[in-house]
């Protein structure tokens, strides 16, 4: 099958400016207007490629101030919107010199050499090279982005371009600069051309895919997090502590399982002498303490109302015990500091454990702290209560 380098160009301008429209449909979606999250920057990116690529085929029917120096210093344009994009994406600002610096330097050489095919291929291709490793750059060094897959694409893009840059360059090193260039008028597209085209059309494509799925993924993530997060403390809400408390008891290994039933004492009485925006904040600073004093795989969940649980792996029911008395010292050892002045609160903890020997249901579990948190609040409150042995002093015997 005999390519034409026209009809190859006159493909990428079709496939990009079908992907620009689909993206400007996307970002102009009722449910997207002012949201930033770098589909914008990124579909006008896409445009910028477009109208490169249209100079390119018009290379020879135009001047070439359009068909080379504006469409060299469009396509670093398109490179520096794409890095602005994954910016935007990720709520982070790099210094201004990487965004304009290229395109200056991209102006200077495209008009220096503009009669020079060899020297363009090598050294305005260093500067996309340069803008493709700060592209890949920003996604590797970003935590949350590479929590999905989808970044990958745009890695795997941003390589692909700087591998056809170096194929490119040492092309016209080699002084055969025209095999570089993107078309030839009358001849048949030599192997070289027609992997930068396949590499350009694909990096466009999938990297378009790629930034759309980010987005998708971080908006699912977040989605997740509402649903499981008590928007109140911002600890899981009873959904998420109990599936994590089930996936536990799951795996456990023949480990014991702790589970703690904390309830907030006198609690009515705090909404009912200083308002419920206090008692709100009541909430959060007790659940903030908390937190604080636990390990990183015990989890801290709101239970509903005023009632929080933990679920310990790997505690045996001494270690339990242990855990619920240094958590209600912490709340009553010092006064919680809020808008109406200082308040003097407490908790109190129920405990139930699954030890290794014995095979024990959740709901079994969750009923024996919550008679276990009974008998502290029978005691007199500010207690830790077990329905087995208990220790001196602050614990409350059953």
């Amino acid at each position: 099958m005999n390519l034409d380098p026209r009809t190859l160009l006159f493909s990428l301008i079709l496939c990009n400016t079908l992907m620009v429209i689909s993206l400007f449909v996307a970002t102009s979606s009722g449910n997207r207007v002012g949201k930033r999250d770098g589909m914008g920057k990124w579909a006008v990116a896409i445009l910028l490629e477009t109208l490169t690529w249209a100079l390119v085929a018009a290379r020879g029917h135009i001047p070439d101030t359009f068909s080379i120096i504006a469409a060299n210093v469009l396509k670093a344009g398109a490179h520096a919107l794409i890095l602005a994009a994954i910016c935007e994406f990720q709520r982070r600002t790099l210094p201004r010199w990487q965004y304009f610096a290229p395109l200056a330097l991209t102006l200077l050489l495209a008009v220096v050499l503009v009669d020079d095919i060899r020297g363009r291929f090598i050294w305005i291709g260093l500067i996309y090279a340069f803008q493709m490793v700060l592209v890949a750059r920003v996604l590797l060094s970003d935590r949350e982005t590479r929590a999905g897959r989808a970044w990958r694409l745009l890695f795997g893009g941003a390589v692909m371009i700087v591998l056809v840059l170096g194929l490119r360059a040492f092309v016209a090193l080699s002084g055969h600069g025209e095999l570089a260039q993107p078309q030839v008028a009358g001849a048949a597209p030599h192997w070289v051309q027609i992997v930068s085209f396949i590499a350009i059309m694909a990096t466009a494509l999938l990297g378009s895919i790629g930034f759309v799925l980010m987005v998708k993924e971080r908006t699912d993530r977040e989605i997740l997090h509402l649903a499981m997060t008590d928007s109140l403390t911002q600890v899981p809400n009873r959904r998420a502590l109990m599936d994590y408390a089930e996936r536990t008891l799951a795996r456990r290994c023949g480990k014991p399982v702790a589970l703690l039933m904390i309830d907030v004492d006198l609690f009515k009485a705090i909404n009912d002498t200083h308002g419920h925006p206090v008692g709100d904040e009541v909430l959060r600073q007790i659940a903030a303490r908390m937190l604080g004093r636990l390990r990183r795989h015990d989890v801290l969940g709101r239970y509903g109302g005023e009632e929080f649980c933990v679920v310990a792996p790997d505690t045996d029911i001494q270690g339990a015990l242990l855990l619920a008395e240094s958590l209600r010292e912490l709340v009553a050892s010092t006064p919680l500091v809020t808008e109406n002045g200082e308040i003097c609160t407490s908790i109190s903890i129920g405990v139930s454990c699954f030890l290794s020997d014995g095979g024990r249901e959740l709901k079994t579990m969750l009923n024996e702290a919550d008679e276990a948190l009974y008998v502290a609040k029978q005691s007199g409150r500010n207690r830790v209560a077990h329905l087995g042995a208990l220790p001196a002093g602050e614990l409350a015997a059953a």
